[in-house]
């Protein structure tokens, strides 16, 4: 009985662990939702910190040219995109 004890006992953490990564999982999946010039910052700053650091790998030289291109054209995006908001929230109080 022992066994099945254990073996129960590590279904239900398991079990567990599962309904946590689900939960995080949909946590995040609202937040980009309810904040998409959040998530697009973050992407931009993802690549910018990865581009500081040289973190690519030598078989694909040119990723760094990739992540550099779409940081120029993302950054542009997303200061557009926060004028326009400022915009809106401005006629909004009026």
């Amino acid at each position: 009985m022992s066994i099945l004890d254990s073996e129960l006992t590590s279904l239900r953490l398991r079990l567990a662990t599962l309904e946590e990564q689900k939960r995080i999982e949909s946590e995040r999946v609202s937040e980009k939702e309810a904040f998409p010039l959040k998530t697009l910052a973050d992407i931009i700053d993802e690549k910018k910190k990865k581009i500081e650091r040289n973190n690519y790998s030598k078989s694909v030289p040119l990723a760094q040219f990739y992540d550099r291109e779409k940081v120029a054209y993302l950054e542009p995006i997303l200061n557009m995109l926060r004028n326009i908001q400022e915009r809106l929230e401005i006629l909004e109080k009026k």
